[in-house]
């Protein structure tokens, strides 16, 4: 039973990264614009925007004709811009709500994983 505990929580944690689409956390993303004293120019954003909206159009075209390989060419490519605009301009990117809450759903299953796994010798912090 233990195995199959531990198990599932190794497996959460692979899975965790997965769970959000988005490159970058809202936190994240104002860290490392704080950090490095990003100043993104308005303008900089705008074509950020125009750049996402045109390769989205272009990778639905894609999944109109069918070209897998184009469509995933151009989803890398909106990724690559949508992890550049939450770095570059952190006001721009929603905050996914529901990734947060099961990131924090999974650092407290670990914590009381390693609470339980370890007799209480890893304490529950």
């Amino acid at each position: 039973m233990r195995r199959k505990l531990l198990m599932l929580v190794l497996a959460l944690f692979c899975v965790a990264p997965l769970a959000s689409a988005q490159s970058l956390s809202q936190e994240e993303a104002a860290e490392l614009f704080a950090a490095q004293q990003i100043n993104a120019h308005p303008s900089e954003c705008a074509r950020l925007r125009r750049q996402i909206s045109q390769f989205t159009l272009m990778r639905d075209r894609a999944a109109r004709l069918g070209n897998e390989l184009w469509l995933e060419r151009m989803s890398n490519q909106v990724d690559t811009l949508r992890g550049i605009q939450a770095a570059r301009c952190p006001k721009d990117v929603p905050v996914d709500t529901a990734a947060q809450a099961f990131a924090e759903l999974l650092k407290l299953a670990a914590k009381g994983a390693v609470a339980y796994f370890t007799f209480g010798a890893g304490g529950f912090f």
